[in-house]
């Protein structure tokens, strides 16, 4: 039995053993860089920021109006027993404010200090971007490019890449540190 030559199991398993290698380096040559981001609408265009901003997303809940606050907080809800702030960023992006219909959602997101729910038109979900169609915001590009960190050029349309570190530090936001 020994004397058979036609099947040697290590070379068979030497070959298997090469073959997924092999594979395995194909797989990571073609690996890109990916971006886990939160995209959604915000004035019919498509926006993004990167996943560990983002607590949660929830439905519009009723928003309770507050008296002389700036004109971007909305309102402010009920998250669980924590009084949320539901916030426009529309007019600090100047992006068109159609109304927020069923579709719309809160983004619920985390900065150093606080949370606050950002109002938008439609959430999308989570999705990967790819780095490779990425393209930075121009230097100088105007007051609104100080949000934006630049924009991916997907088969789907284009989506821009929010700066929330940026955003989530402006004074417009930033209640009770004066």
């Amino acid at each position: 039995m020994g004397d058979d030559n036609s099947y040697d199991i290590r070379t068979i398993l030497t070959q298997m053993r090469e073959e997924y290698w092999q594979a395995l380096a194909e797989e990571e040559s073609e690996a890109k860089e990916m971006l886990e981001c939160l995209v959604f609408t915000l004035g019919g265009k498509r926006y993004a920021f990167e996943t560990h901003y983002a607590c949660e997303v929830i439905r519009v809940p009723k928003l309770v109006r507050v008296p002389a606050v700036q004109s971007l907080i909305r309102g402010i809800f009920n998250l669980r027993g924590e009084i949320t702030a539901a916030i426009d960023i529309r007019p600090m992006l100047g992006v068109p404010q159609p109304e927020i219909g069923a579709t719309g959602r809160i983004l619920v997101v985390r900065a150093e200090n606080f949370a606050t729910g950002i109002l938008v038109e439609a959430a999308h979900g989570v999705q990967g971007l790819c780095f490779d169609c990425f393209e930075p915001v121009a230097a100088g590009s105007g007051v609104k490019a100080q949000f934006i960190r630049g924009h991916f050029n997907l088969e789907e349309g284009s989506v821009i890449l929010l700066d929330m570190e940026a955003l989530l530090a402006a004074p417009e936001l930033v209640a009770g540190d004066a």
